[in-house]
């Protein structure tokens, strides 16, 4: 099957294309292992490419009051993520890992792995090295969720690079999903994704520019079908 690419203008933009598309660009899979493991179904696109020219604009998705559901995200709770889950690498009881711990994982020779991309990106931007890993192979085996039940990140890498663009270069970010919850996910984690590529360009002196974003396991859930077709305004299935 053939992955489903877009160009979006923002990140509420780009949630709206892929939540609109993905009821004829899907495929039913029942949960086999995983988040909702033989509860619940996805729908789920084959694979997915994303661009998103402006990033830092309207990252929370407008949800029409008329409709009477509610947004999938709020910008403070964007905030919060990228404080709590993308910088702060401290872990709560019996929590294994989170996204911040990989990313400011301590390196061999001293500082994090953050700084570390920093550091290249300040000495030679136009690097191809410039990658945070978030995924590890030993995650098949120690990353247990609060279930219980193997959980391994879902974020697999965060790849910076410097574009020229005339006299300017311009930090993108390049990010893969292994799974990725479309409705909810999607623009929580571009959101807080945004605002550390921010943070990355400020330390490293560049400019803020594009993101690129790639799963094979979009998706939205059953339970969340209904309210996606209310919102695109697609006809609910009946019963």
């Amino acid at each position: 099957m053939f992955p489903f690419c877009l160009n979006a203008k923002t990140i509420s933009d780009a949630w709206f294309q892929i939540i609109y598309n993905i009821f004829d660009n899907s495929y039913t899979q029942k949960i086999q292992k995983g988040s909702f493991e033989k509860e619940q179904y996805r729908l789920q696109y084959p694979g997915l490419a994303v661009f998103i020219e402006h990033p830092e604009q309207d990252i929370v998705p407008v949800i029409p009051p008329a409709l009477g559901i509610p947004s999938p995200t709020t910008m403070e709770y964007i905030e919060d993520y990228f404080a709590n889950y993308l910088m702060n690498p401290e872990l709560a009881e019996n929590e294994t890992y989170k996204y911040a711990s990989r990313v400011h994982h301590p390196m061999p020779k001293g500082g994090t792995q953050l700084e570390r991309v920093i550091e290249t990106l300040k000495e030679t931007p136009l690097t191809n090295q410039a990658i945070v890993e978030i995924g590890s192979p030993e995650d098949h085996d120690v990353c247990i969720g609060n279930d219980g039940k193997l959980d391994p990140p879902c974020l697999r890498l965060l790849d910076f690079k410097a574009i020229p663009n005339g006299e300017d270069l311009i930090l993108t970010v390049s990010c893969y999903f292994r799974s990725w919850d479309l409705w909810a996910g999607f623009p929580t984690n571009l959101g807080g994704i945004e605002l550390l590529k921010n943070y990355v360009a400020e330390e490293a002196g560049l400019k803020s520019g594009p993101m690129y974003a790639y799963s094979s396991g979009g998706h939205i859930y059953g339970y969340q079908e209904e309210i996606a077709r209310i919102r695109t305004f697609k006809s609910l299935k009946s019963k």
